[in-house]
């Protein structure tokens, strides 16, 4: 049976933002295919929360269907070069 969401929902997204040069891109690791890159991190915040709005109208599994787990991984790395 396909799960049913209220009328609105407030959700939490982890979001990530890097500088590229002049741009800012944004995604959000949970959600793939949601994307912004924007001149400002404002604008880069503002047309990632419009993807996700988008994405959650037209695929509302994509955005709240997923079952995931997180975990943290402990990595030791060397810098060869170094």
């Amino acid at each position: 049976m396909p799960r049913t969401l209220p009328i609105e929902t407030i959700a939490r997204f982890d979001a990530v933002f890097e500088r590229h040069g002049r741009w800012c891109v944004g995604y959000l690791p949970g959600v793939p295919g949601v994307h912004s890159q924007e001149r400002t991190l404002q604008e880069a915040r503002k047309s990632l929360r419009k993807a996700l709005e988008e994405l959650a109208v037209l695929d509302p599994r994509a955005v709240f269907g997923r079952r995931q787990r997180r975990e943290v991984l402990e990595v030791r790395l060397r810098n060869e070069g170094a």
